[in-house]
This record gives C-alpha cells, structure tokens and sequence, in this order.
C-alpha cells in the first residue's frame, strides 16, 4: 500500500510538471518556433542527465542497438515537436484530452508489430477509445484544425517510440535508453531550430531552463511511478492533468474547455485505464 501512494505521488508529480511545462510553452510560443523551444527543452535534459551518466559510468551505457536508439529518438522528436505546436495553437485542455490516445496507438502497434496477442476485451476498449478521439474531433460536424490533427500524429509518433522502447528492453537498460533518447534528439533538434533561431532575452532564457527541467521531471516521475505500482493502480491519478490543464487554460489564457472534450476525454481515459487493468491482470 505504501508502495502505492508512493506511486500514485509521483504520477501527480508528473501531472504537475507537465502541465506547468505547456503552461510555459504556450507562453513562449508568441515569440519562439516550436523548433527552437524543443532544442531548449533536450539542451537542458541533457545537461541534467550527462553527471548522473558520468558518476555512474559511461561503459555502462554502451550497446549495440544504436540505429534502433536513432530510430527512437527521430520518433520522439517528431512526437514532442508535434505536441508542442499543438499546445501553441489549440485549448490546452484539447491538447490534454488528446495525447490521453497514446496508449490506444500502442496496443495497436504491438498487435501489428510485435505480433503481441490482444484479447477481445482489449480490442473493444481500443475501439471505445478511437470512439471518444471521434467526439473530441467530431468530424464532418465541426472544420478540423490542422494544430489539432498534429496533436493525434503526436500521440501516434510517441506510441511508435514506446513500440521501439519494448524492442530496445529485450537487451538494454532503462538508463540506456533515456541517455541515448536524450542525446541522440539534441542534434536532430538543433538542425532545424538554427534555421528558426531567435536570440532568447534572458528572462525568456530562464522560462526555456524551467521547460526543460518541468519536462524531464515529468518524464522521471512518470516512469518512477510505474515502478512503484501496477499501472492500474497510478493510471486514475494521470487524468488529473485535465483539470490542471483546464484550470491553467481558463486562469492564464481565458480558455473554457469544449463539453465534448471533457466527455470524449472521460471516455478515452476509461479506456485507457481498462487497457491498463487487463495488462496488470495478464502478467499476475
């Protein structure tokens, strides 16, 4: 039980660090390319990560699944870039909603992919989730913004990097894995935030240093709090980024979030959770 709260403390953390990190890009979006707020957000990663790295050893880093890291790293990039753009477009609650889609491209992926066997039950709550994603959307209704189809791509790049973390877990470390996603992304962001390069002032230089330690936390305390808990367990307390995202959107941006998107996240995160009950269930 203690375990538990533990778990459950570390996914609000996750929520809180995430939430304050759209808070602040949005902010920065007026005057900076998602392009060049990214390469910010991995610099700092990077810097964060490079000691702890170094204390423990850099020969325990080494592998040779490098081109399959690449490959991660590409996919998260294009994954984190899209969402960024999201935020800097759309209501932030939209964005939340949203990116609560990401388990649903996984289970997907991994039954086409990594030929893993998927239950019907399981199937039938991918299918109601893909139901909530259509009354967020609501095609045919109301014009799609393209800010909004980017966001859904988001979901579905950062479900492929997941698929490519399960490939790379048969053989590496969690360490390994977060040093090479980091590293690796740090050149591929660079290139293109060069051509969008905007000398930052220095207060703005300092809201770049808290995205990216906002966003790092968040990452850690996401992936800590699996480690402590059955995903089942933690899994209600990640939809608390709703009301944190909704309640920044209203107080900072005056945006109300749509009823459709409260409704259409409610049931892609019921989904989301029946996902997370079965796999808790499968490998007890």
């Amino acid at each position: 039980m203690n375990n538990t709260l533990r778990g459950a403390a570390w996914m609000v953390l996750a929520g809180i660090c995430w939430t304050v990190m759209t808070i602040l890009v949005r902010q920065l979006s007026e005057n900076y390319s998602s392009f060049e707020i990214l390469f910010f957000r991995n610099l700092v990663s990077v810097c964060i990560l490079l000691p702890a790295a170094m204390k423990v050893g850099l020969s325990t880093l080494k592998t040779e699944r490098l081109p399959l890291h690449c490959l991660r790293a590409l996919l998260s990039y294009i994954g984190v870039l899209l969402l960024f753009y999201g935020i800097a477009n759309i209501p932030l609650p939209d964005v939340t909603a949203l990116s609560f889609t990401q388990p649903l491209f996984v289970v997907v992926l991994a039954a086409l992919i990594l030929k893993e066997s998927v239950t019907g039950a399981r199937w039938a709550a991918v299918l109601i989730g893909f139901i909530g994603l259509l009354v967020i959307v609501r095609p045919g209704l109301v014009a799609i913004e393209i800010a909004t189809l980017l966001v859904m791509l988001s979901a579905f790049s950062y479900a492929c990097s997941n698929i490519c973390v399960k490939r790379l877990m048969t053989t590496d470390t969690a360490n390994q894995s977060v040093f090479y996603f980091n590293l690796l992304m740090l050149p591929i962001a660079l290139v293109p935030a060069m051509f969008f390069w905007v000398t930052p002032t220095a207060e703005d230089l300092l809201i770049f240093v808290a995205i990216g330690v906002n966003g790092t936390v968040a990452v850690y305390a996401y992936a800590r709090s699996f480690t402590l808990a059955d995903a089942s367990a933690v899994m209600p307390f990640d939809f608390l980024r709703m009301p944190m995202a909704a309640t920044a959107a209203y107080l900072l941006f005056s945006e109300t979030g749509d009823l459709w998107t409260w409704i259409g996240a409610v049931i892609i995160f019921a989904s989301s959770y029946a996902l997370a009950r079965s796999s808790s269930k499968s490998e007890t």
